[in-house]
């Protein structure tokens, strides 16, 4: 059986744990413990756990603008360790609630255009291509710009 898994609201005690996260998940663009920080405070920032454990197995920022109907995946990853039990996807889910909830209408996101994994991950729900960003990176890398439209329903995949 899966273990349970809690989405749940990021919060300071967290930084450390999503500051080595983010370090074992990119090797460019990384948030800074005090980008966490900051983002904690005037952001989205969604973390996985286990009842009754402090570990995190994923995480992802979402961001938005006031009278605005888009918000903007910034960040979103899961450990390696967590791979594989459809964590992301769910994690996915959670995002376009909070998304639906504050009564915005589209998904944005920008991912490398290396990250193969990621890019079906995003296509399988819903995802499409919408752009695309030249040296978008600190280390020069490409940019895949994607976005998909909700709405007032949950699509279950």
């Amino acid at each position: 059986m899966k273990a349970d898994y809690l989405f749940v609201p990021a919060c300071e005690a967290d930084i450390d744990q999503l500051a080595a996260l983010e370090v074992d998940l990119f090797h460019t663009d990384r948030c800074s413990r005090k980008t966490f920080r900051y983002l904690i405070r005037h952001a989205q920032v969604v973390v996985i756990k286990r009842p009754g454990d402090t570990e995190i197995f994923g995480y992802a920022i979402l961001l938005g603008r006031k009278n605005s109907r888009k918000m903007r995946i910034y960040s979103f990853g899961i450990a390696a360790a967590a791979r594989g039990n459809g964590l992301a996807g769910r994690l996915l889910e959670v995002l376009e609630d909070i998304v639906r909830a504050k009564k915005c209408s589209m998904l944005t996101l920008e991912v490398s255009d290396s990250n193969v994994a990621a890019i079906g991950l995003y296509k399988k729900h819903g995802f499409a291509q919408c752009g695309f960003r030249l040296g978008y990176y600190e280390d020069g890398g490409h940019a895949i710009l994607m976005r998909k439209t909700l709405d007032g329903t949950r699509n279950r995949q």
